[in-house]
């Protein structure tokens, strides 16, 4: 299976459904129900795959909360609910199930989405859980991965590079500061992605087919014993991704490269094309 193109095939054949306002290809879908205009993001970890198999319960549920409410930081949203499924091996105990619960549980709160439904079945493949997180968008609208525009600063939040050594399994969805900046740019923020896959990878979703993003390496800022080449490609940083017309101030975001004219990639400014380093892809 070749994810990516799997996921195009899927967009290419949706059809527009009413009520449904942001459809498949952002970080969240929207629907609108009456009046209101409601959030949808989904997402899975797999231990043995997201995890390894020695992390302890609370961290695994931690962390299954944290990639899906990461979604909701990447549209400006606010958290407002979650369900979980849990598919585990039948040999599994009820007290490792119960502790992940209970990590699970912690955050979800504490981050605004508390969980409020879900389900339970066993299977002999690897442990697998699935998160639904609901949220709010901000009144002017959800900020998607489409309305970066010509001469955009194109932003990150935090650091970026050597997530394996610990920051995928602690870090804290960007929740607060992408509502700070939404305060601070307001119209300013014109489109924004979190980094799960990659940075090069991921800024090609911002892209389009008349913009690129181009990224000065030397302008990354790098986490503890990360490398440029894994800051570009390792992926789990979870950071926010976003092109501003404006400046942002510096306690909440690095400038690292522009929006410019061009064909629908990230390049680096030596002109490495950059967009399928990340998760599943090797660079060229």
């Amino acid at each position: 299976m070749n994810e990516h193109e799997l996921l195009q095939s899927i967009y290419n054949t949706t059809t527009t459904h009413a009520g449904i306002t942001i459809a498949p290809g952002d970080d969240m879908g929207e629907m609108q129900i009456g009046s209101e205009r409601i959030l949808c993001a989904v997402d899975q970890l797999i231990v043995g795959r997201h995890v390894t198999q020695d992390v302890s319960p609370e961290i695994i549920g931690r962390k299954a909360i944290a990639r899906c409410f990461s979604d909701i930081a990447a549209m400006a949203a606010i958290p407002v609910g979650s369900l979980m499924t849990a598919c585990v091996p039948a040999k599994t105990s009820n007290q490792w199930c119960e502790a992940l619960f209970l990590g699970a549980t912690k955050v979800a709160e504490q981050w605004g989405g508390p969980i409020f439904g879900g389900d339970i079945s066993c299977s002999e493949g690897p442990a697998l859980f699935t998160v639904t997180a609901i949220a709010s968008p901000p009144e002017c609208g959800a900020i998607t991965r489409r309305g970066a525009q010509a001469g955009d600063y194109l932003c990150v939040t935090g650091e970026l590079g050597n997530s394996i050594a610990g920051h995928h399994l602690t870090f804290t969805p960007r929740i607060g500061q992408a509502q700070e900046l939404l305060e601070v740019l307001g119209d300013n923020l014109h489109s924004m992605i979190d980094i799960s896959d990659g940075l090069g990878q991921d800024a090609a979703h911002l892209a389009s087919n008349e913009l690129q993003m181009v990224i000065d390496t030397q302008l990354l800022p790098l986490r503890t014993g990360a490398t440029v080449q894994g800051a570009i490609a390792d992926g789990e940083d979870y950071e926010l991704l976003f092109t501003s017309a404006a400046l942002p101030p510096t306690h909440l975001a690095t400038v690292i490269g522009s929006v410019q004219e061009g064909g629908n990639k990230a390049v680096t400014t030596a002109g490495e094309v950059i967009s399928t380093c990340g998760w599943n892809h090797q660079c060229p």
